[in-house]
């Protein structure tokens, strides 16, 4: 039996655009367009980061829209939707989105300059460590990852504040298409 889509299309969500501001050159989310979806939390992780943790996922199916890409975001019941994957259907009338649940952070670019350089948003995770025995005198460090959107690039050595406290970045992860990724440690730890 074939299912209504129109029936299961419960929830609002808003689709969110990078913009940024013309005089200050600050990078923000916008809200761009509103839509009915179906939205379910996953029961697995979302590995939403090359080198960070993954965090809890969502599962999102909306009316195909050939506009919606990976560069943009999603804004549900108040929770932030990092995009991870967009699956076109079979019958090509619906799309199936996969998503990160995270929390953005703002973000200063370049904060050891005078002037500083752009705000533009941000997420932190930790560093995924696998596996590996430290020695159990080493001092461990907080080190993390910040994952950034594509436009955002940050200079190793660089300082920048994430939600209130400064990080030196240390390794950049820019292959990715849709975003870029950071290794970064907290200043007290460096």
């Amino acid at each position: 039996m074939h299912d209504h889509l129109s029936s299961s299309l419960t929830e609002k969500i808003e689709i969110l655009t990078l913009v940024q501001d013309e005089e200050t050159g600050n990078i923000a989310w916008a809200p761009s367009k509103k839509r009915w979806a179906s939205v379910e939390i996953d029961t697995q992780r979302n590995i939403f980061s090359a080198v960070g943790v993954g965090t809890r996922g969502a599962t999102i199916v909306i009316r195909t829209d050939h506009r919606l890409t990976l560069h943009q975001a999603i804004r549900w019941r108040g929770e932030f939707l990092h995009l991870t994957s967009i699956v076109l259907s079979k019958g090509r009338d619906r799309q199936e989105i996969k998503a990160a649940l995270v929390t953005p952070v703002e973000c200063l670019k370049d904060a050891d300059k005078t002037p500083a350089g752009c705000s533009f948003p941000g997420v932190l995770t930790e560093k995924y460590v696998g596996h590996e025995q430290l020695d159990p005198l080493a001092v461990v460090t907080g080190d993390y990852v910040l994952v950034t959107p594509k436009p955002i690039t940050l200079a190793p050595g660089s300082w920048v504040i994430c939600d209130g406290r400064y990080y030196r970045v240390l390794v950049p992860h820019e292959l990715d298409e849709y975003k870029n990724e950071y290794e970064i440690r907290r200043k007290e730890d460096c």
